[in-house]
């Protein structure tokens, strides 16, 4: 793969601290990485202690079954172990997905994570995009999407609760409507759930709970958000019994490392971590989000996880000139303007500790 091809491929997504510190000479380690959404309380405790004590794991081959974990998950989410997939992170389970279903034309809603379409065209897949509004504050609107689902002949249907980048959650009587819909008309649905437990409400905001009940929804998950471990790459995926099975056949054999194995053990301990998180969002979300509202060049999405979306105001500068601005100063952005129907007046940024987040606006403000 030649060199542009690569830069094009990573700029699609934040979090690319190493591009970052050879562009712009400054250390990984010196960065305030706001470009990343991931849980500002860093890994667990106990996830690190887990490590550290079974380094010999490493002597043997990872369980290819991911038994343990399936265990672990399935007592947390109260779903039966056989309708779970493991992945080496959300995106393996996303592509495995595809390339099962191979679906005719998938209804995407837009702006959303760009691998949806990715994964969709490698399956061969015609994509169709439904807008989200900008005027409705990105807020999806159901009614509409039932019938622009109708309307374009779809045969699956995947989004992202909450959404990324706009940090909009659709709640579940919402989607349990659009899911009857769907049901009625023999459409597959696809919900990214990977941030829902960074979300006030957490695993209630989910809908795992009709997993039973409509064999025609898939949900997609993953550890790498919650626990601040997009290194140890960890997701999975809950769906019928049937394409769960046929999910594991089409599956690369040990794509899930021993260290990624094991962390469903601290899912046992849910007053712990999970709490904390908790505890820390529902403090610090609305209050990064009232001090930037604060300021007059940007306006502010209301966000409903753990990083919000602006949008530039001032026409002398865009989402690249802000971005290059921030990163030599030792702050990472995300340029959003690579999101379908966004363009380079908006960028995403994540929430983090309030030391953090008064220096990030402090340096905005600066800059901006």
């Amino acid at each position: 793969m030649e060199e542009g091809i690569i830069n094009e491929t990573v700029q699609k997504h934040g979090g690319n601290i190493y591009r970052a510190s050879q562009r712009y000479g400054i250390r990984k380690e010196d960065f305030l990485d706001y470009s990343a959404n991931i849980n500002p309380l860093g890994i667990p405790e106990e996830l690190r202690e887990l490590i550290i004590s079974n380094m010999d794991l490493l002597s043997s081959y990872p369980d290819p079954e991911c038994n343990d974990l399936r265990k672990d998950i399935s007592l947390y989410l109260d779903v039966p172990r056989d309708r779970i997939i493991i992945g080496n992170g959300a995106a393996e389970v996303i592509f495995l997905l595809f390339d099962e279903l191979k679906p005719k034309k998938v209804l995407i809603p837009s702006p959303t994570f760009c691998e949806y379409e990715r994964a969709a065209s490698k399956s061969g897949s015609e994509v169709v995009f439904y807008r989200i509004k900008e005027s409705k504050g990105f807020k999806l609107d159901v009614h509409e999407l039932i019938s622009s689902m109708n309307d374009n002949d779809a045969d699956s249907l995947i989004l992202c609760n909450p959404n990324n980048p706009t940090s909009v959650l659709t709640s579940p009587d919402d989607l349990l409507n659009l899911l009857k819909a769907a049901y009625r008309k023999g459409i597959k649905v696809i919900i990214d759930e990977t941030f829902v437990e960074l979300t006030i409400g957490g695993n209630l905001n989910s809908m795992t709970a009709y997993l039973r009940e409509f064999d025609n929804l898939f949900i997609i998950r993953a550890f790498t958000k919650l626990f601040a471990i997009p290194g140890l790459r960890l997701g999975y995926g809950l769906g019928n019994k049937a394409l769960i099975s046929n999910l594991w056949k089409r599956k690369v054999t040990w794509s899930v490392n021993c260290f990624a194995g094991i962390s469903g053990l601290i899912l046992r301990n849910k007053h712990g971590y999970l709490d904390r998180t908790t505890s820390w969002l529902s403090k610090e979300i609305d209050h990064f989000y009232n001090d930037l509202c604060n300021l007059k060049k940007v306006h502010v999405f209301k966000p409903n996880t753990n990083f919000i979306l602006l949008k530039i105001k001032d026409k002398k500068t865009n989402s690249y000139k802000l971005r290059e601005s921030m990163a030599f100063k030792g702050v990472l952005i995300r340029d959003a303007s690579n999101f379908r129907f966004l363009d380079d007046s908006f960028i995403r940024v994540a929430i983090k500790d309030r030391d953090s987040n008064e220096k990030f606006i402090e340096i905005l403000n600066e800059v901006i």
